[in-house]
């Protein structure tokens, strides 16, 4: 029997709000860079508003019969054989595709991303090299507490250039810069620059 006074707590639920599949299309679409999610053969499930730009005109990667393949054709083979590995062992990989219309190439990040399908989905990104905010270093500088100096060595990686340009862009030695990136890789907690790259590709998604 409860007392007068006391307080009776009533567990109660509420059910989630539904996620619109609007909402999750707008979100995709205001990406600063292509999301493409393709199944184990690289056929084509969905795709946002900036990886339809490439698409279309082939600039870099193409739909091809409703499968993602790239526009410098033996490179398709390659980049099919990476979709399968990563639907297959449930690890990322990256990669650069060339193409006709710039000197500059595509950096194609692969994750398995099962959990939208329910299948062996996997989620392909597509980044122009050189095209990463100037908002990466200072938003990586708050993330991971870099020095300034890493901060900026690592917006450089992911901008797309190698480790000599960027020696020679900070007049340091090739030694110093590779120190460097292996103390942001720790503070990152990965231990390949490709990894690396793909995290901090994603601190500044939004426009």
């Amino acid at each position: 029997m409860r007392q007068a006074g006391m307080i009776e707590a009533v567990e109660t639920k509420t059910d989630p709000t539904p996620f619109s599949s609007d909402v999750a299309n707008a979100v995709l679409n205001r990406l600063t860079f292509g999301v493409v999610v393709v199944d184990e053969a690289a056929r084509i499930l969905s795709a946002n508003e900036q990886a339809r730009l490439y698409l279309d005109v082939g600039d870099g990667v193409l739909d091809e019969a409703g499968r993602l393949a790239a526009e410098i054709g033996f490179e398709s083979e390659t980049l099919r054989r990476r979709i399968a590995a990563a639907a297959e062992t449930g690890r990322s990989d990256a990669a650069l595709l060339r193409r006709s219309r710039s000197a500059k190439p595509l950096v194609i990040l692969i994750e398995p991303a099962p959990a939208l399908t329910g299948e062996r989905a996997v989620l392909v990104t597509i980044r122009e090299v050189g095209r990463a905010s100037p908002r990466v270093a200072e938003r990586a500088r708050q993330l991971f507490h870099f020095s300034p100096a890493e901060a900026e060595i690592v917006a450089r990686v992911v901008q797309g250039l190698d480790t000599a340009e960027i020696a020679a862009e900070r007049q340091v030695s090739i030694n110093t810069l590779r120190v460097q990136v292996a103390s942001a890789m720790v503070k990152v907690g990965v231990h390949r620059q490709a990894e690396l790259v793909s995290v901090l590709s994603s601190v500044d998604m939004l426009d």
